[in-house]
C-alpha cells in the first residue's frame, strides 16, 4: 500500500518542485527588473539635475559679473551731473539683455534704493530685506549673497543675488543686487520634465521653495526643511548629490528623489541653492506592475496546464488497467443478447440473455431453437427472412426493428443486427448477431416527438444540462436573440447576459432555483447584434427520481416594449427633457446617497453650482429655440469635464449642478472648476453664429462646508452668488464668513 502511494505521489512532488523553481526564477527576474528601473530613473533624474545646474550656474556667473561691472561704474556715475539718468539707462539695457534678471538695485548704507532699472523703486527703503541685512552684517566684500525667497512690493516671489560694497576705509557703504526672474527659472525647470508625474523644485539652502514645476499652492508657505525630509537628510549629509526612494513624509506617496546642491565654480556664495527632482513610484512602476500581473497569470496557467496534463496521464493509465474489467461488466449489464445461426444445420444458438429477452425457456424450445419466429407478426417475419437472405447473398450486414408478443402477453420492440461470417475458403458458414429490447427507447422517442412539437412554441426556449451547458434551443430563440443553434449549443446561457444585472442578482437567482427548483423574473439579455432586450424569464429545474437536477428549461418572453414605456415614465420623472441631464429630484437622491457613502468611508465630495452669465441676452435676442440649443451644448461640455462616476444635473433655467465623487483634496475640485470655466468661455457655434458666454460657479466641499445635502447645496449656492457679486466669470470656494 505504501509503495503504491509513493509511486502515485512521486510525480506530484516532482511537479511541485519544478513549479517552485520556475516561480522563484520569475520572482528573481521581476525584482531585478524593478531595481533596474529604479537605478535608471535615478540616473536620469541626476542627469536632468546636472543640466539645470549647468544652466543656472552660467546665469549666476553672468549675474555676478554684471554686479561687478555695476560696482565698477558707480564712482563714474556719481561724478557726472547726469550720472543718475545714465546709470538707470545702463541698468535697463542690462536687464533687457539678461532675461534671467527681473530687477537691478543699488542700495546705500541706509538701505535706500539709489539706482534701479525700475525707476519706481528709486528712493524706497529695503533695509529690512534679507538681501541687504545679511551682507551688512557679514561684511564680506567678495561673497555673493543668495537671499531666501521673498514677496516683492510688486507681488512677485523673488530671490536676490547681492554683492556688498565698502568705501575706501573698508566701511560698509551699501549693496548691489539683482532679483532672479522666477519665470525664466520656471521655463528652465519645466524644460527638463519628461513625465507628467515628475516634479522639479529650486529650493533655497534654508529650505524655502522658490520655484516648483508643477506649481504648488500659492496660498501656502512651502518649507522643504522639515525634520526627516529628504531635503534635510541631504543638507545634513554634506554631499553634493543625494538619491532617495520612499516617502518624504508620513502619508505621502512613494517617490524617487534626487537632491543636488548648486555651487558655481569661482563664486563665493553664502548660501547654496538646491534642486529637488522627483517622480511618483506608483506611476513609474505601472508598466512593471502590469508585467508582474502578466507573469503571475502565465505562471498560474502553466501550473494549471501541468496539473491537468498529469491528471490526464494518470487517468489514462488507470483507464488501461480497468479496460478489460469494464468491458466484461459492460457486456453482462448491457442487456444485449448474442446469437448465432448455423447456415448448414439451420439451428439458432442463443446465450442466456436472448432467452430472457424473448421470454422463452431453454429446456422447452425445439431442436433448431426457432420457436421465437412464432412470436413475430407475419409481416415482421417476412422482413426478417428477406433481410437474412439478402445478407447471405450479398454479404452486407442488416439492422432492423421488429415487434414480438412474448408468451406472457407483453409486446416488446426488438432491434436485431447481424453480420455474415465465412470460413477460410470464403464459404459463408454462419450469421452472428445481437438483439436488444428497445421498447422503452421507442416510447421515449415518441414522447420526444410530442415534446418537440411543444418545444417549437412562439416563446423562446432553451434546454441546458445540469452544468448549465445549452443542449437545445427552438426557432423562437433564434428569432429573438439572433443566434443559430450551432452557435449556442455547448455554451453557457451567460452569453446572453448584459451588464445591467450584477453578480449578486444571479447569485440570488441560482440560490432560489436550487432551493425551489423554479425561478421567474425579469432580466435584460444581449442579442447577437449587441442589442439589449428585456425578457420575462422562467426557469424550471428538471430532477430525476433521486432528486438530482438533470436539466434546466428556460422560457423567454420579450417585454422590451413594456419596459421602454416604464423607462420613459421614469425618465420624465427624473431627467430634464431638454438636456437629458438628471433633474433636481434625481440629483437630490444621488447627493443623499453620496453623502452617506463618504460619511461611512470618511471621504470627500464636492458640490458645484454653475450659473450661466450672459445667457438671458442670448435668449432674448435670438429666441428660445437658440437658447435651448445653447443649453444643450452647455450640458455636453459639462459632461465632458467630469468622470462617468460624477453627476451633472440641470436644476433651473440656466443653472447646473456638478457632483464630484472620490476627491481627495481641494485642488481636485478646483481643477474641474477651472476646466468647466475655460470650456464655457469658448464660443458656441449656433445657427445664428458664434455666441460667447461665461459662468459663475460656487463650490462647497464635504465635510469642510457641510455634512448634509441641504448644507452643501445651500453653501454652494451662496458661493455661486458670491462669484456673481464679485464680477461674474469666475469660481469661488465657499467661505464661512
Amino acid at each position: 500500500m505504501n509503495a503504491l502511494f509513493y509511486k502515485s505521489a512521486r510525480p506530484w512532488w516532482l511537479l511541485l518542485l519544478g513549479l517552485l523553481a520556475v516561480g522563484a526564477g520569475m520572482a528573481w527576474n521581476l525584482q531585478r527588473e524593478h531595481l533596474r528601473i529604479q537605478v535608471d530613473e535615478l540616473a536620469r533624474l541626476d542627469n536632468q539635475s546636472q543640466v539645470i545646474q549647468d544652466n543656472l550656474m552660467r546665469q549666476f556667473d553672468a549675474i555676478n559679473k554684471s554686479l561687478q561691472s555695476i560696482e565698477a561704474e558707480l564712482p563714474a556715475w556719481s561724478r557726472q551731473p547726469d550720472g543718475r539718468d545714465e546709470a538707470v539707462k545702463h541698468l535697463q539695457s542690462m536687464e533687457a539683455t539678461m532675461p534671467a534678471v527681473r530687477t537691478f538695485l543699488v542700495l546705500n548704507q541706509a538701505g535706500d534704493v539709489t539706482l534701479s532699472n525700475r525707476e519706481e523703486l528709486i528712493g524706497r527703503n529695503f533695509a529690512h530685506r534679507a538681501y541687504f541685512a545679511a551682507p551688512q552684517q557679514a561684511k564680506r566684500p567678495y561673497a555673493l549673497y543668495v537671499s531666501p525667497p521673498f514677496k516683492s512690493v510688486l507681488n512677485h516671489y523673488l530671490i536676490n543675488l547681492t554683492r556688498s560694497q565698502s568705501d575706501a576705509q573698508g566701511v560698509f557703504s551699501g549693496v548691489v543686487s539683482a532679483a532672479l526672474d522666477p519665470v525664466d527659472v520656471e521655463i528652465l525647470l519645466n524644460s527638463v520634465r519628461y513625465a507628467e508625474d515628475m516634479r522639479t523644485q529650486l529650493v533655497h539652502g534654508d529650505g524655502l521653495v522658490f520655484v516648483s514645476r508643477p506649481a504648488l499652492d500659492p496660498a501656502q508657505v512651502h518649507d522643504a526643511s522639515t525634520a526627516g525630509s529628504f531635503f534635510s537628510q541631504h543638507r545634513i549629509s554634506g554631499r553634493s548629490v543625494s538619491q532617495f526612494a520612499g516617502q518624504d513624509a508620513p502619508g505621502q506617496e512613494d517617490q524617487l528623489v534626487v537632491v543636488r546642491t548648486l555651487y558655481a565654480h569661482g563664486l563665493a556664495m553664502d548660501k547654496p541653492l538646491m534642486l529637488v527632482l522627483s517622480r511618483q513610484q506608483d506611476k513609474l512602476f505601472a508598466t512593471w506592475r502590469d508585467d508582474v500581473q502578466s507573469q503571475i497569470l502565465r505562471f498560474v496557467l502553466l501550473a494549471l496546464i501541468c496539473v491537468a496534463a498529469l491528471r490526464v496521464f494518470q487517468r489514462l493509465a488507470l483507464s488501461r488497467r480497468m479496460a478489460a474489467q469494464r468491458l466484461k461488466l459492460a457486456t453482462e449489464a448491457s442487456g444485449v443478447g448474442i446469437w448465432e445461426f448455423d447456415l448448414v444445420s439451420k439451428r439458432y444458438y442463443w446465450d442466456k440473455t436472448m432467452f430472457k429477452l424473448f421470454g422463452l425457456q431453454p429446456e422447452l424450445v425445439s431442436a433448431r431453437n426457432d420457436d421465437w419466429q412464432k412470436l413475430l407478426s407475419a409481416d415482421d417475419l417476412k422482413r426478417m427472412r428477406d433481410a437474412t437472405r439478402l445478407t447471405i447473398r450479398q454479404g452486407q450486414p442488416f439492422d432492423m426493428i421488429f415487434h414480438i408478443t412474448r408468451p406472457d402477453g407483453q409486446v416488446r420492440a426488438m432491434r436485431n443486427h447481424a453480420a455474415l461470417y465465412a470460413d477460410d475458403q470464403g464459404v459463408p458458414r454462419r450469421l452472428i448477431g445481437a438483439s436488444e429490447d428497445v421498447t422503452e427507447r421507442k416510447q421515449q422517442e415518441a414522447e420526444l416527438r410530442v415534446a418537440a412539437v411543444a418545444f417549437e412554441s412562439t416563446d423562446s426556449m432553451l434546454v441546458a444540462d445540469a452544468r448549465a451547458k445549452i443542449l437545445r434551443v427552438n426557432h423562437a430563440f433564434t428569432l429573438l436573440f439572433g443566434y443559430g443553434a450551432e452557435e449556442v449549443v455547448g455554451q453557457n446561457p451567460s452569453l446572453l447576459k448584459s451588464d445591467r444585472q450584477d453578480a449578486e442578482f444571479f447569485q440570488d437567482m441560482w440560490s432560489q432555483l436550487h432551493r425551489f427548483k423554479r425561478w421567474q423574473g425579469e432580466v435584460w439579455n444581449r442579442c447577437k447584434n449587441g442589442q439589449e432586450v428585456a425578457c420575462s424569464l422562467s426557469i424550471t429545474a428538471v430532477a430525476d427520481d433521486d432528486g438530482c437536477v438533470t436539466h434546466y428549461v428556460a422560457t423567454h418572453t420579450d417585454i422590451t416594449v413594456r419596459k421602454a414605456a416604464e423607462d420613459e415614465v421614469k425618465r420624465l420623472a427624473f431627467y430634464d427633457p431638454l438636456t437629458q441631464l438628471p433633474n433636481r429630484r434625481l440629483l437630490s437622491d444621488r447627493l443623499q446617497r453620496a453623502v452617506s457613502q463618504v460619511h461611512r468611508n470618511q471621504g470627500q465630495l464636492a458640490v458645484m453650482y454653475v450659473d450661466l452669465d450672459k445667457f438671458k441676452p442670448v435668449n432674448d435676442r435670438y429666441g428660445h429655440a437658440v437658447g435651448d440649443a445653447l443649453l444643450r451644448l452647455v450640458a455636453q461640455r459639462l459632461m465632458g469635464c467630469v468622470r462617468e462616476s460624477d453627476t451633472v444635473a440641470r436644476v433651473g433655467g440656466d443653472e447646473f449642478v456638478v457632483l464630484l465623487l472620490g476627491i481627495t483634496q481641494v485642488t481636485d475640485a478646483t481643477r474641474v472648476a477651472e476646466k468647466i470655466h475655460a470650456e464655457l468661455r469658448r464660443p458656441f457655434v449656433l445657427q445664428v453664429g458664434e455666441v460667447s458666454i461665461s459662468s459663475s460657479t460656487g463650490i462647497a466641499l464635504y465635510p469642510q462646508h457641510g455634512k448634509t445635502e441641504a448644507e452643501l447645496s445651500h453653501n454652494a449656492d451662496v458661493a455661486m452668488y458670491a462669484a456673481k457679486g464679485a464680477g461674474r466669470d469666475r469660481f469661488l470656494l465657499f467661505e464661512p464668513d
